[in-house]
């Protein structure tokens, strides 16, 4: 039984039971009995029986088991020893059960037992019955700072995976508590290593429950500047994979262990999500592989590169691939494993997109990430990683659940926030180096709710050798709390589609239409969160309304953060630019303030105009207040009041309204992001929008 570095402590089990306990043996002879062999084979409802029978001979054998244990010791080794086992009562009969053992997600034991009647080629397995068993602490119990899974029992916590050819590229060193990737001998090798471990907190044999998502830190060096393919950092459905789960092909190193059949054949099953070190380039038509073979950074320049991957198509491309390994001729199949190929992935809530570069500079806005040079992993420098997964639990639209992706890496010696893995890091102030936002069908999600962590690694040809250490990883307690809206609004985008070319409006279904790439990243995390990424040419439009027609008394609230420089630019408009139909806009003025206009005829207009400058990449929540019957046109920057000028009544225009440009001319198109759009028709307190205002990320 492998540990966490408290010993996973649990008292001996006190269990109540409704039903008494039955010895197994009885049970175990009835069912046995009840059925002759020339019955169980051709009758299914008696097999049906039988294999009831042993569910509930398992459930009881598994309760006598785990309540004669009456010391930590005792207890550690009847659940090793009956997790994942199956048991023959009759194996002549085909009488069997299996048991598995893990946590509920609250602290207690979930005791799952499955059997099985009859025997040949009529078998029947019962509904698994499951029962959550209370396991009352006993002693000193483990300090909060238990729930922080590091490596300081690595070589008891981690479970190595088969190798591909058996040769172990994957070593632990349980004095410098690191774990090594490669081998500086030997290529052509693929294989994983998983924590199997149990933290308090949720973790049993490395089967830990995600509910909130996870944070986690850890170093990683290059040890050798040959250019091989590098590892992925993975969480994994623990519903879907064994432990033992691994992919790869021994002659394509670019799947890294993490695409690809494996030894099992099986490789690694969705849903997944990674991360991963690519130190070796395979350009968008490498001729050896596939059409759209892993499609890298299509520059020799990039080929060190971070990127988050997921699960693709698996795409069936027909035909043969010609691949030489060790002088041999090998002609495979024409199966194609996308799983880590960048812009793999239908972008559905089944299919998300693994990450590629649409801007084609790698600055990780899209969660693709390299340095100008072309071996800045491989030359030999130590990185510190900080990596955070959000798994947002209110589902949007159609059932779907964001996941919000964030990635910091420095060379420079990190601080004792950037390490702590039990608090989010300020991703206002230190933007992240690299995010990602996708979104998941219920299916998906529900079994990500239990999952293992680790790594994955292969090479082809080249050998490597890569050392992770000083690990961290916690699991987030809380979901993120952010302002909420007040009531009575009349037009509201929350940005949460992240799928085609429409941005949904909830209060009265004024849809809006995306012109331009319509692109999602991570918003401010509200329930939602997604944010629309505007890139200098794209804008949304939404038909006139009188929703949208906000005259005497109105307020327009949303959040943005800007990617580059913008003056000049609008982030929102009713009407088009100029004097024509112009109602009401938000804009970035010459200046670079903020500056915001009511407009009541072609000649009348206000504007109040911010004191601040907002600076790029990090998010500001603007708002603008105004009301005829007494209340000045008022512009408050997060939250605080900063401009103010006599109210007048907006005009009733014709006009569109327009996100991200004046009009449908991509006047004053901006760059960056726009996230939770609010209209009301009154006129919001300073305490409403001081509550709208709260926690950016």
């Amino acid at each position: 039984m492998r540990r966490d570095k408290n010993g996973g402590q649990r008292g001996s089990i006190l269990v109540y039971l409704i039903l008494g306990l039955v010895a197994f043996g009885v049970l175990a002879m009835a069912g046995a009995s009840r059925f002759g062999s020339s019955i169980v084979s051709v009758l299914s409802p008696n097999c049906s029986v039988a294999a009831r029978h042993m569910s509930e001979s398992g459930m009881r054998y598994a309760m006598a088991r785990l309540r004669a244990c009456d010391t930590q010791s005792a207890l550690d080794a009847a659940i090793s020893q009956m997790n994942g086992t199956s048991y023959d009562v009759d194996a002549a009969k085909g009488l069997s059960f299996k048991i598995s053992i893990g946590y509920d997600g609250s602290g207690n034991l979930l005791v799952t037992s499955t059997g099985q009647g009859c025997t040949g080629v009529i078998h029947v397995d019962s509904p698994a019955l499951s029962l959550s068993v209370n396991v009352p602490k006993i002693g000193p119990q483990p300090a909060s700072s238990s729930e922080v899974i590091d490596f300081s029992n690595v070589g008891d916590d981690f479970f190595n995976t088969t190798d591909l050819r058996g040769t172990g590229p994957i070593t632990v060193d349980a004095t410098a508590k690191t774990i090594t990737f490669g081998n500086l001998y030997e290529g052509h090798n693929a294989a994983a290593i998983w924590y199997a471990g149990n933290a308090t907190g949720g973790c049993l044999n490395g089967n830990c429950t995600m509910t909130n998502g996870l944070r986690a830190y850890f170093t990683v060096q290059w040890k050798s500047t040959s250019v091989a393919d590098g590892l992925v950092f993975g969480v994994i459905s623990a519903q879907t994979n064994p432990i033992t789960a691994v992919g790869g092909d021994v002659d394509m190193g670019e799947l890294m262990g993490w695409a690809g059949p494996g030894p099992s054949g099986n490789g690694i099953t969705p849903p997944k999500i990674g991360m991963e070190f690519d130190t070796y380039y395979n350009s968008c038509n490498t001729p050896l592989y596939a059409a759209g073979s892993r499609c890298d950074p299509d520059s020799y320049s990039t080929v060190d590169h971070l990127a988050y991957v997921f699960w693709g198509t698996n795409t069936y491309i027909g035909g043969n691939i010609y691949s030489g390994y060790y002088g041999k001729t090998v002609y495979k199949g024409g199966v194609f494993y996308d799983d880590n190929r960048h812009g793999a992935g239908s972008g559905s809530t089944s299919e998300p997109v693994s990450s590629n570069d649409p801007d084609g500079n790698g600055n990780g806005l899209f969660g693709l990430y390299y340095m100008g040079s072309s071996n800045w992993l491989r030359g030999g420098t130590k990185y510190s990683i900080r990596y955070e997964l959000t798994r947002l639990t209110t589902a949007s639209a159609g059932s779907a659940y964001c996941y919000l992706l964030k990635t910091w890496v420095t060379s420079s010696t990190p601080s004792t926030a950037y390490k702590d893995v039990t608090a989010d890091y300020d991703a206002n102030a230190y933007p992240p180096t690299m995010q990602q936002v996708v979104f998941l069908n219920s299916t998906y999600h529900d079994q990500l709710g239990k999952v293992f962590f680790g790594w994955t690694e292969a090479t082809g040809d080249s050998t490597q050798s890569i050392t992770v250490g000083d690990f961290n990883l916690a699991f987030k307690k809380d979901q993120p709390s952010y302002g909420s809206a007040p009531s009575g609004y009349t037009a509201y985008w929350p940005m949460y589609d992240n799928i085609g070319s429409s941005v949904t409006e909830i209060a009265n279904g004024r849809t809006g239409t995306i012109t331009g790439t319509a692109r999602w990243v991570p918003g401010v995390a509200t329930p939602n969160g997604a944010a629309l990424y505007f890139n200098g040419g794209t804008y949304m439009s939404a038909a006139d309304n009188t929703a949208l027609d906000l005259t005497g008394t109105g307020t327009v609230s949303l959040w943005f953060k800007m990617t580059a420089s913008n003056t000049s630019r609008w982030l929102l408009h009713k009407g088009s630019t100029g004097t024509s139909n112009e109602a009401y806009g938000l804009q970035l003025d010459s200046s670079g303030r903020l500056r915001f206009r009511l407009r009541s005829n072609s000649t009348t207009y206000r504007e109040a105009v911010s004191a601040t400058t907002p600076t790029t990449n990090r998010w500001y929540h603007v708002a603008a207040v105004w009301d005829t019957g007494g209340t000045a046109l008022t512009l408050y920057v997060n939250g605080v009041a900063e401009g103010s000028n006599t109210a007048i009544s907006a005009r009733n225009s014709n006009g569109s309204f327009y996100l991200g440009a004046g009009d449908n001319y991509n006047t004053g198109a901006f760059t960056g992001v726009i996230d939770e759009v609010y209209l009301y028709k009154q006129a919001l307190t300073a305490a409403q929008i001081a509550t709208l205002a709260t926690g950016a990320p």
